[in-house]
């Protein structure tokens, strides 16, 4: 099964992550930024090389999604973000990471008398000009590969963006097949050639829930993985539900 890995385990330190994916055949590991023990802060890039080394893996990397924002409306806010993004490619360059999968963050909604409000009408130009001009040049100086994984939906001003920045520059893209799920996302697919990353678990198509493949409704019939040679990332974090997903997959992939 060609370039299958994971997201660890949650209760997992990083030795014992890098250990069971060795022990369970698969080919890379992904580190979540987010988490604590993963985290810029607490593991250090020597301590990534060895395992990799060790255990004879690939490396892939999630930035922190909950520390940056880069349509944020508040400029230091993504000033903030980049300074984080900058230390994240650093660390990535450092460990020879294959591929450092990134949010691009969110612009709020409200709650108005009992219902969700949303105008993106509001924010679709600033999307937009931040994006080319904060977002593209920082792209084109990154030493690895970014991949932009499928969170909010990329229409109008941020696709005009994007669409620019992905014939102008490298930047490559991880589709989420639960996120998809919940919501589809037609940018990615129309671009699936620039997918360089896949994020795999399930749910209901309503909330995402990280389950086991096969546990809820995800068609992986739509992901066109009889063509794809990306990585392929299990992403349900728990070593039980990884091993159930791996079995599921290998029905799709050889």
């Amino acid at each position: 099964m060609n370039k299958l890995g994971i997201q660890p385990d949650v209760r997992h330190s990083p030795k014992e992550a890098f250990e069971f994916a060795a022990n369970n055949g698969f080919t890379h590991v992904e580190i979540l930024m987010d988490h604590p023990l993963y985290s810029l802060k607490n593991l250090s890039y020597v301590e990534v090389i060895e395992l990799k080394w060790s255990y004879d893996l690939d490396l892939l990397i999630h930035a922190p999604a909950t520390s940056t924002n880069f349509i944020s409306l508040s400029e230091d806010m993504r000033k903030a973000s980049y300074e984080e993004m900058r230390k994240v490619c650093y660390f990535a360059d450092k460990c020879g990471a294959e591929v450092v999968t990134f949010h691009i963050g969110w612009n709020p909604a409200f709650i108005s008398n009992g219902q969700f409000y949303f105008n993106k009408s509001l924010f679709d130009k600033h999307n937009e000009t931040v994006l080319l001009t904060e977002f593209k040049p920082f792209v084109e100086s990154c030493p690895v590969t970014l991949a932009l994984e499928n969170t909010i939906l990329i229409e109008d001003g941020l696709e005009r963006a994007l669409t620019d920045i992905l014939e102008s520059t490298d930047l490559g893209l991880t589709i989420d097949v639960g996120h998809y799920n919940i919501r589809e996302n037609p940018f990615f697919m129309e671009n699936f050639e620039r997918v360089v990353n896949m994020h795999l678990h399930d749910n209901d198509g309503k909330r995402d829930l990280h389950l086991a493949m096969g546990r809820g409704n995800v068609d992986l019939g739509k992901f066109r993985l009889n063509e794809y040679v990306g990585f392929l990332t299990i992403e349900t974090r728990e070593e039980n539900a990884i091993l159930e997903s791996k079995d599921y997959i290998s029905k799709y992939v050889g």
